[in-house]
């Protein structure tokens, strides 16, 4: 079995999954919808006679959905690893001929298409309840995401490496959500330092395509060059301090305990 075939077996596991379960990822999406009424409503609620009103709406939205796919995103590293350790499976994926980087990417990545339709089905439901429609330029769009992304997952990798030492940081992944909310809405735009925090220069990006109807091939190369060097960087560093944790569980003996 190749790479690529590890990747196919977590693809139709995911799917299968996605099927299987498919009243639990309806009632998923319902709450995702059902947050985002909440903070619609007391939006509007406040801010109903802004001139601004339409696209502010719009602003809302993007930065919602964005934040929804974030916060899948980088718990399902954590999540995984929690539920092979909870399983006592952890110790069996370090036996297998991959190596498990790249066994958590496979399913990392498969586990994200699944959410990339998740999010078509929220962003579908949240367009049709507030009548603003987005630019829904894929070509644009599905490029500056997986690059926003890439930075997220390095967050991920980082937060999975402290739960394979520790085991159960729920009440951090909780309060890593909230700071979430800050990255995507960060105005990187006119404060240059925040572009260089994980998804808050790429939120900017998107956020110029899906509201004000640019694609990416209106960038500079400098802007997606920094989009690009910020992923890799946050992913590359997560990544290491996934392996030191790893190496350090391993030297403890804690590696499969739960």
């Amino acid at each position: 079995m190749n790479r690529l075939a590890l990747f196919k077996a977590y693809l139709v596991k995911e799917f299968a999954i996605f099927r299987r379960y498919l009243p639990n990822t309806i009632g998923g999406i319902v709450t995702f919808y059902v947050i985002f009424l909440l903070i619609f409503l007391g939006y509007t609620g406040i801010a109903g006679g802004s001139p601004n009103y339409g696209d502010m709406v719009e602003d809302l939205i993007v930065g919602f959905v964005l934040w929804s796919l974030i916060l899948m995103s980088y718990q399902n590293i954590a999540f995984t690893i929690k539920d092979e350790a909870q399983e006592g499976t952890l110790e069996q994926l370090y036996m297998s001929p991959y190596n498990f980087g790249w066994i958590i990417t496979s399913h990392v990545s498969a586990r994200l298409i699944i959410n990339f339709v998740i999010i078509a089905v929220i962003l579908t439901l949240i367009m049709l309840t507030t009548g603003n429609w987005l630019n829904i330029n894929l070509l644009s769009i599905i490029p500056l995401t997986v690059f926003t992304l890439m930075g997220v997952l390095g967050v991920g990798f980082a937060v999975g490496g402290i739960t394979l030492l520790y085991k159960r940081i729920d009440s951090y992944l909780q309060i890593l959500q909230f700071a979430m909310v800050g990255l995507v809405a960060a105005p990187s735009e006119s404060v240059i330092w925040l572009r260089f925090l994980p998804a808050s220069w790429g939120s900017t990006l998107i956020r110029r395509v899906m509201v004000q109807g640019a694609s990416i091939m209106d960038f500079s190369f400098g802007e997606l060059s920094l989009l690009i060097l910020i992923g890799c960087f946050y992913l590359a560093v997560g990544y290491g301090i996934y392996k030191k944790a790893e190496q350090k569980a391993m030297k403890q003996g804690i590696l499969g305990h739960y």
